[in-house]
């Protein structure tokens, strides 16, 4: 796709499945709530779902979760025809080829089904024994849909096995209370979570205190299902987030908001606008609020910068790189050079990570042996890589005077190999060392 529209025409691309997904959740919050209510709790979310503003195959999962969720929720609360139920199976079958998060489609059919089957369990929503057997036909035809893919019966089973130990941690797999232990993202963010996880279930308490006919266990299910999946994996923020907007719109709006509408056309446009403009400017970047950035589409200046002296430099391999930055340099170099690692840890046995990978970058000795086996010519390594053993790394190469640094920027540092096959390069692009400030080791 990139090749087709260009990077600007993939960020455009990317924030339009995010758009599409936030305004179906939306308007499950508003048909719940009313305008103003939703907005408010839109807003207060907004944070969490644009913490996964970077472009990622994961796009398509929260538009493909949103309209299951809105045609099922609105089926169950009798507002849509049984015919839209025939959307989901085809749904199913795109989402199973493009993203591992396909089997929560399965489960969101699969609690909606089981509220039928259990109807005191669901509370609030209407029950009927004609919706049971809907939703077991929906069910039916979703499960042999999620096998219609290259691999079968082991891509439908590839979910339960990912999240295995790869020797090596992946920063957006890992549970909060780990990030917050390590530091490794910013602490606003891991406590604006943590308040709003409170928040939402205190929300539920009161409602089955308040108005227990009310109360659904169909909906506290669902909040808690993917506020597990965010504590135990920051990748999920932003799925939690989108989820949270209609559920707590349901759940404060049944304890004791009073549901109003608004009489002018006009002002609902002016509030809905408004709420679009804030959802933008958070997604394009929210830490932004942060520590503030440029806003803008494509690639940065960096990595720009990063392409044309690819482009320019005869980069040679063998190439060290770190996990990072791998997948970057695939893109760029792929196959007239080949990279050491990228940032699939599933593709790389664990003896890799644990025996190879890490102690080269830990012990300057295993460092030697496996430059002496590889022979390594250049060094391409992230800067935003915050391993300790990372950063000791590349001190240790900022002093080698057998490696020269030609290229550096915010992103990432080149080095190569101080030898005769190298030296137009070096001579060319050389890096005065004092240009770096280099700290002691760790």
């Amino acid at each position: 796709m990139q090749k087709l529209i260009g990077f600007k025409g993939l960020s455009l691309f990317y924030i339009f499945l995010f758009l599409s997904a936030f305004l179906l959740f939306f308007d499950l919050a508003r048909r719940e709530s009313n305008i103003w209510l939703s907005g408010l709790i839109a807003t207060l979310l907004f944070p969490l779902i644009a913490s996964r503003h970077i472009i990622r195959p994961e796009g398509f999962s929260y538009l493909f979760a949103g309209i299951m969720f809105w045609i099922l929720w609105n089926y169950k609360q009798d507002r849509i025809s049984y015919k839209w139920l025939f959307v989901l199976p085809l749904i199913e079958l795109i989402w199973v080829n493009v993203h591992i998060y396909f089997i929560i489609g399965i489960f969101i059919i699969g609690l909606f089904w089981l509220s039928e089957l259990l109807p005191k369990w669901a509370s609030y929503f209407p029950y009927s024994t004609r919706k049971l057997n809907d939703l077991s036909l929906t069910l039916g035809l979703v499960i042999p849909a999620s096998f219609i893919n290259p691999f079968g019966l082991k891509a439908v089973l590839y979910p339960f096995s990912i999240f295995k130990n790869y020797g090596y941690r992946v920063l957006e797999n890992q549970p909060v209370w780990f990030l917050i232990k390590i530091g490794a993202i910013n602490k606003l963010t891991l406590i604006f979570f943590e308040f709003i996880s409170i928040f939402i279930f205190l929300a539920f308490l009161l409602l089955f205190i308040l108005n227990r006919k009310k109360f659904s266990w169909l909906a506290f299910v669902f909040f808690l299902t993917f506020n597990i999946l965010a504590w135990l994996a920051i990748r999920n923020f932003a799925l939690f987030g989108f989820y949270s907007l209609p559920l707590l719109a349901f759940t404060l709006k049944n304890s004791f908001v009073p549901k109003f509408k608004l009489d002018k056309l006009g002002n609902n446009f002016l509030i809905f606008s408004f709420i679009l403009l804030i959802f933008i400017i958070s997604f394009l970047d929210f830490n932004y609020f942060i520590k503030p950035k440029k806003f803008g589409l494509g690639l940065n200046k960096e990595t720009k910068s990063a392409n044309i002296f690819f482009q320019k430099a005869e980069i040679k391999e063998p190439i060290f790189n770190d996990y990072d930055i791998g997948s970057y340099l695939i893109y760029l170099l792929y196959p007239k050079e080949k990279v050491f690692v990228d940032n699939r840890p599933e593709a790389y046995p664990v003896s890799f990570f644990r025996k190879i990978y890490t102690p080269a970058q830990k012990d300057e000795k295993r460092w030697k042996e496996l430059d002496k086996k590889y022979n390594f010519q250049s060094i391409i390594f992230s800067l935003n890589d915050f391993t300790p053993w990372g950063q000791n790394f590349l001190i240790r190469r900022l002093n080698d005077v057998s490696w020269s640094p030609v290229f550096a920027d915010k992103e990432m540092v080149v080095f190569l190999k101080n030898d005769k096959e190298n030296k137009l390069m070096i001579d060319k692009y050389k890096i005065n060392r004092n240009y770096f400030k280099v700290v002691k080791l760790k």
